[in-house]
């Protein structure tokens, strides 16, 4: 039984994605691809610089994802002295979301203790975290990175919190016009596969490609019924995390096969596999 795998998201810089790696191991049975759904464009860099360089006016930095940190992270090499500018926000907790947000920042971080909360998988996850970390002593307000979808979830729990944000947006996503393209590139010579997996990681990159989803698989919906019956495969889905899930569910009333028990490689192989076998 061959079962493929289509991830949504880009491959890691490295020669070997570690998603892809997670599936290909086991032979021919599993194989998985990454396709990347997004383009990313980092904006408002000189204020983020300028904020950078006049030192910490806040209590602590929120970042929930790795774009937010790249950013970050490409501000501080734009700043006339970067080791000086970093020490002036080295005791400065940064809040993060994911183990590869966390990994990024720590290379120029020269304090990595300071870079907290990354075994959380959401940005609620987080939130809750800097609300059960600083309970007693909260902080007055915290610089929030962010980009131009994201919920308002975490702001609401630091206002319950009475945490204040200063938000500043630092990027913007849109759809990859080559996904059609990659797309179709990675179903070739998938003929004798039988099962297709598809894992969404986000709920943006849900929406923008759906569309394009539907030429080559048949969905499930909610209620277990299917989009459409032709000769086009039948797919499962996975998603990545609870938010994105629920926005397979809630926006485009599809059924979700599976959701890992933590958003990492191994964990999403394991689910996967285990769906296949009951």
């Amino acid at each position: 039984m061959r079962t493929f795998t289509i991830l949504l998201r880009t491959p890691d810089a490295s020669t070997i994605d570690k998603y892809e790696a997670a599936f290909n191991v086991s032979g021919q049975q599993y194989k998985a691809v990454c396709v990347p759904v997004l383009e990313t464009v980092l904006m408002n860099l000189e204020e983020l610089k300028q904020t950078i360089i006049s030192g910490p006016k806040v209590d602590g930095v929120v970042m929930t994802s790795a774009r937010s940190c790249e950013a970050w992270k490409t501000s501080i090499a734009q700043c006339p002295d970067e080791q000086t500018v970093m020490k002036l926000w080295s005791n400065i907790p940064f809040y993060v979301v994911g183990a590869a947000t966390a990994a990024s920042l720590r290379d120029i971080h020269s304090h990595p203790d300071q870079i907290r909360g990354e075994h959380s998988g959401t940005a609620e996850q987080l939130a809750r975290f800097i609300l059960d970390e600083t309970q007693g002593h909260p902080p007055k307000c915290l610089l929030y990175l962010v980009g131009d979808k994201n919920r308002d979830t975490l702001p609401k729990l630091m206002d319950e919190g009475h945490i204040g944000l200063v938000s500043l947006q630092v990027y913007e996503t849109c759809g990859s016009s080559q996904f059609p393209a990659d797309l179709s590139e990675a179903l070739r010579g998938r003929e004798k596969v039988d099962n297709f997996w598809i894992v969404f990681f986000a709920p943006s990159a849900a929406e923008f490609v759906f569309p394009y989803l539907q030429t080559h698989f048949r969905f499930r919906t909610i209620d277990n019924s299917q989009l459409s019956n032709d000769d086009r495969s039948l797919v499962r889905i996975a998603a990545i995390g609870p938010t994105t899930a629920s926005f397979l569910r809630d926006n485009l009333h599809l059924h979700v096969d599976a959701m890992p028990s933590k958003p990492n490689p191994e964990s999403l192989f394991k689910v996967i596999r285990e769906c296949l076998y009951t």
